[in-house]
């Protein structure tokens, strides 16, 4: 539940701090007092829209801190949304909301800095705020769709729809874009097929262009390296040459060794020396042999290499690149050549999502008349607490008949994300009078019970711990105020409930009464709130009922307040 809301700076609130408890909590004050900025504050913790508009006068910022104690259940269903944002599981959680001058902003979880849409989502499972505005989104069709399946505890079968409808809209997207390109395919397969052979015909290999043109290379310049070769062996070989004079100073430094044994290490680096221009001037002489002019190895070569550049010229720019588009319209061949098995393959892949789509939908569609029922039961006892004895309530479905066009065989409903059906609230407010959408008929004070009651019975169902009505009590008469109340009260026991109030009658049935007041200081408005105690609740209660403090209306108040401890009783 929501334990404590802090607000600084925010519309005329200076400094604010208001600890709350569970049960039932009324807040009450003066038109303008500022009872609806507070709950425009715990909104925008929450994860509303504002911009630099609700910051008070001469300050800098605006800030709103909503801290909530966690039972484990609720943990638990926040628990991969808080580990997503490295939030560490507790038993407290704070929502924290700052906006600056220039209207940007943070957002914060425990500490920890989140985009808004994350306090948004953890706001949404913690608190449910029904306002006056509510009315309007109520009477909107889809909005009375989604109202019903959140009151039959349908979303997760609403969501099991939902994916199997985007299954069977894939499917059929690829079928029909298959049986499109069908005839462009088959036009595609002589040109295929002349593709892959031309390019499978060549036998690649993505290292065969650079070996071609080394041996190439080799090839056109054989004359030359023959004698270059020759050449070098000549220069270490012949009379005179360089293996002749390194042999005769070999011997020489011999001699000197046998005269100087100093000299003896270089006499053998001579020796080696000599040894070592041998073994080369042999290789040299074996490669020279070896090189051989080979003008048809050569036309070969030629050959191939232009049969590898004008594949290039058509497929790629690399061998590489000719081989993978090789491969691709090997592939792409496959594919037209085998496409009758693939529509058959996507046509049952087709039908089953179909059916699947369609069991779903269907289970979902009797789902909701169940729960239909259930919320036009619920209803009914409501409306008879609510003095409305005269006012009938029904929900209709209808299924939405698929257009023309669609496969012949298909499900004759169109499907869509949420199921197959369309959802329509419908009321009358008089006896004899026919049952009609309540956009229609939504006018008057009946419309303001009738719309309390639907709240109530809708919140009774839903799971939010906490839920602040901000003065949904508007056009009822004080003679059904107590049953208001009574109906907040209940809601009380498996709720943390906080309404806004101006009836007198709603007030004395709260655990805890919280009275909003303007104040001036320094110069500035600024509000207050206060907590009531027995006497001060009758004061507030007397004012409220007659706009007075006098002795008559404080007795007034007093027996209120004591008849609602004895229902509460």
């Amino acid at each position: 539940m929501l334990i404590e809301l802090s607000i600084e700076n925010f519309a005329i609130i200076d400094r604010l701090r208001l600890q709350l408890g569970s049960g039932f909590t009324v807040l009450t004050g003066e038109t303008g007092a500022g009872k609806s900025i507070i709950i425009d504050a715990l909104q925008a913790a929450l994860g509303a829209r504002v911009g630099a508009d609700v910051i008070r006068g001469d300050a800098a910022a605006a800030s709103v801190e909503a801290i909530f104690e966690l039972e484990s259940g609720e943990r638990d269903a926040l628990g991969d949304l808080l580990g997503d944002y490295g939030v560490e599981e507790d038993d407290t959680l704070i929502l924290r909301r700052e906006v600056n001058a220039s209207g940007r902003g943070t957002a914060r979880l425990n500490g920890r800095a989140v985009p808004v849409g994350v306090l948004s989502a953890v706001g949404a499972a913690l608190v449910d705020i029904h306002g006056q505005s509510d009315h309007l989104s109520i009477l909107r069709r889809d909005r009375q769709l989604d109202i019903l399946d959140r009151f039959g505890d349908l979303l997760p079968l609403r969501s099991e729809v939902a994916t199997a409808v985007r299954r069977y809209a894939s499917a059929r997207r690829d079928l029909e874009a298959l049986a499109a390109g069908r005839r462009e395919a088959e036009q595609r397969l002589d040109l295929l097929r002349f593709q892959v052979g031309e390019i499978e015909a060549a036998s690649l290999r993505a290292e065969e262009e650079d070996d071609l043109a080394a041996e190439r290379n080799l090839l056109a310049n054989a004359e030359r390296l023959t004698q270059l070769a020759a050449g070098a062996y000549e220069a270490l070989h012949e009379e005179g040459a360089a293996i002749e004079r390194v042999g005769e100073a070999g011997a020489a430094a011999r001699d000197l060794a046998a005269i100087d044994a100093a000299l003896a290490p270089l006499s053998e680096r001579l020796d080696a020396a000599m040894v070592e221009l041998d073994d080369v001037a042999q290789e040299i002489r074996r490669y020279r042999d070896a090189v051989e002019y080979d003008p048809g190895r050569l036309a070969e070569i030629e050959e191939r290499l232009d049969v590898l550049m004008r594949l290039k010229r058509k497929y790629g720019p690399t061998l590489d690149d000719v081989i993978a588009f090789g491969r691709q319209a090997r592939a792409d061949l496959e594919g037209v050549e085998h496409i009758d098995e693939r529509l058959d393959e996507l046509q049952a892949d087709v039908a089953s999502a179909e059916a699947e789509a369609g069991r779903l939908a269907e289970d979902l569609s009797h789902a909701r008349a169940e729960a239909g029922q259930r919320l036009t039961d619920e209803m009914g006892a409501a409306l008879q607490g609510l003095g409305l004895k005269g006012t009938a309530f029904s929900v209709e479905l209808a299924r939405t008949e698929r257009p023309d066009g669609l496969p012949v065989g298909a499900q004759s409903y169109a499907y869509s994300a949420s199921g197959i059906d369309t959802v329509t609230f419908l009321v009358s407010f008089n006896p004899g009078e026919p049952l009609r959408p309540m956009e229609r008929v939504a006018s008057g004070g009946e419309t303001s019970r009738f719309l309390l009651a639907l709240k109530s019975v809708l919140a009774e169902a839903d799971r939010t711990p906490t839920l602040v009505f901000d003065e949904v009590d508007v056009g009822v008469g004080g003679r059904r105020a107590h049953d208001v109340g009574q109906r907040m009260r209940r809601l009380a026991a498996g709720h943390q409930v906080l309404s806004i109030t101006h009836m007198p009658q709603i007030a004395a049935l709260a655990d805890r009464h919280l009275t909003v007041v303007k104040a001036i200081r320094e110069g500035r408005t600024a509000v207050d709130v206060r907590g009531l105690e027995h006497e001060e609740r009758v004061a507030e209660i007397a004012e409220m009922m007659s706009g007075t403090g006098t002795e008559a209306a404080r007795r007034n108040a007093a027996e209120l307040l004591a008849a609602a401890r004895r229902d509460i009783a």
